[in-house]
């Protein structure tokens, strides 16, 4: 299942028992920037969400990043080293990027169609 954002933000806040503000100055983030991602507003870019790994280590990446797989790291990959964390954070990234690059090719798609539907002769 694929966790929405937004239904993160949620999750994050009701189990570490923070309210919006705290957790934005835990994670070193502007809280409007915080706040219009929990909206739905936008979707945060990856240094939103390497704030908040990093302020919240307990969370599992995967499940942060891509909202896939459950919510918390497992004790055993709370005891992983720093370079498999970096290694992760770094999959992640790539992700991230290739993520975005695939919405550009969506857009440009709709953007051809668009015109091409404006273009059609009846």
């Amino acid at each position: 299942m694929n966790v929405p954002v937004n239904a993160r933000i949620e999750l994050i806040l009701k189990h570490f028992n923070l309210n919006q503000k705290q957790l934005a100055k835990q994670a070193g983030l502007p809280e409007n920037t915080l706040s219009n991602a929990k909206k739905g507003k936008n979707i945060p870019n990856i240094e939103f969400f390497n704030a908040i790994y990093k302020a919240l280590p307990s969370i599992s990446p995967h499940w942060l990043y891509m909202g896939n797989g459950q919510m918390l790291l497992e004790q055993s990959d709370l005891n992983s080293s720093p370079y498999e964390e970096l290694e992760t954070a770094k999959k992640m990234e790539s992700m991230m990027r290739e993520i975005e690059y695939l919405k550009e090719q969506i857009r440009d798609k709709e953007e051809i169609i668009n015109l091409l539907k404006t273009n059609r002769v009846i």
